[in-house]
């Protein structure tokens, strides 16, 4: 009896949802949403105007040469899914670039990368902030640090 009042329910509320066509991309996946963004972006830079009237040049430099990068992968593209995965990381790459110029605050900008797990062939792709990957970086050199210590002392290093 359960059951069937659930799949009832369930039943009806699908049938209040609007339904999707297969040709619907959602926004953040749509390359022409994406390309008029950057388009209206670009106009604004190259006319030094709005937000972006005293963008340093070599900021305005780099966010041209990222938005160049998406210019040409996402021509004649309908979705970033039509993209193979690793094109998929350059556009998301560059327009992770783009937000943290436009935003100023290029220590939130979200690196991804394809890398390999030791012992495996299988990639991974793994993101990171800029903040987040100096702290690991530094961190590792820390650990470099105390067992270079640790070999030259000769000691036990165990537990420090």
């Amino acid at each position: 009896m359960l059951k069937t009042v659930v799949f009832t329910l369930a039943l009806a509320v699908s049938a209040t949802l609007p339904i999707a066509s297969a040709n619907d991309v959602h926004p953040n996946l749509d390359a022409n949403a994406i390309l008029t963004q950057q388009h209206q972006i670009r106009t604004e830079v190259e006319q030094r105007s709005g937000r972006y009237k005293d963008l340093p040049a070599a900021e305005r430099e780099s966010l041209l040469r990222e938005q160049d990068k998406v210019f040409t992968l996402l021509r004649d593209r309908a979705a970033i899914t039509d993209l193979p995965e690793s094109d998929r990381i350059v556009v998301f790459n560059s327009l992770e670039s783009i937000s943290a110029i436009v935003n100023r605050a290029p220590e939130e900008k979200l690196v991804c990368e394809r890398t390999r797990k030791v012992g495996s062939n299988r990639t991974e792709t793994v993101c990171m902030t800029a903040a987040e990957r100096a702290a690991r970086r530094d961190a590792a050199s820390k650990m470099a640090d105390r067992n270079a210590a640790c070999m030259r002392s000769g000691d036990s290093c165990v537990g420090f």
